[in-house]
């Protein structure tokens, strides 16, 4: 994850997060920090009520920092209190926080779909599986029994490889060369790609799937060991 998210938050307008967020139906947290009585009178769909000033009690609840969950924040109308939540969050170690350009005002302006009743206020995140990506359950034990139809690939750079080792029976093929060489990787394998974060394994599915390869990714944290072992941490 680039360090910046990690120390920052950035803005979403209410169409982009209605288009690209609601209406996709993605996995991802959208937090309504204002006072209780205002949220029962109105509010974004799918949005958990958690007042500004509950955020330190509620955070022991939070979903873990490690699962890195997408969150939107939105206040009544820009005042601030969506940008002191997103700091909090960022201390706390969520990454990359978004805050709703104009708070709830904008989204009513902008003529979008209310909610009424009483919002949930409990926070809960279950992350959907992305395209192409294998469990981690599925993965640990295609290494361990190393079946003959099954390629694994790390597509890490070679300074990471020779720094941390390998997993046993891997091909390492960096991201940034697979295309010079694509006739070192087997067509009658079902591939399954892993790199440090799976951010370049889910490249490679991309690149290789357009190819015409049997693959998939793995979508995690993985840390591998000189002994050829390794470590996943979603």
């Amino acid at each position: 994850m680039p360090e910046w998210n990690k120390r920052n938050y950035s803005v979403l307008p209410p169409q982009a997060l209605k288009e690209g967020w609601i209406d996709k139906e993605l996995s991802f947290v959208l937090l309504d920090v204002r006072p209780a009585k205002e949220a029962k009178l109105g509010f974004i769909k799918g949005a958990v009520n958690v007042p500004e000033k509950t955020l330190a009690k509620a955070l022991k609840s939070f979903p873990k920092k490690e699962m890195k969950p997408p969150i939107v924040i939105y206040d009544g109308q820009g005042d601030g209190s969506a940008e002191k939540v997103a700091k909090q969050l960022l201390k706390a170690g969520y990454p990359g926080p978004r805050v709703l350009t104009g708070g709830f005002a904008a989204w009513r302006a902008g003529k979008l779909a209310v909610e009424t009743g009483n919002p949930s206020n409990k926070v809960v995140y279950v992350p959907k599986p992305k395209q192409g990506s294998i469990l981690t359950a599925e993965f640990s034990d295609i290494v361990r029994n190393a079946p003959a139809n099954v390629q694994v690939i790390d597509v890490r750079n070679k300074e990471e490889v020779a720094e941390t080792g390998m997993i046993k029976g891997a091909l390492n093929i960096p991201a940034g060369e697979l295309d010079e060489r694509l006739s070192e990787i087997p067509k009658d394998k079902e591939l399954i790609a892993y790199c440090s974060t799976g951010a370049r394994s889910e490249m490679t599915y991309n690149l290789l799937k357009e190819k015409g390869y049997k693959v998939r990714f793995l979508d995690a944290t993985i840390t591998p060991d000189k002994k050829g072992d390794f470590k996943i941490v979603m």
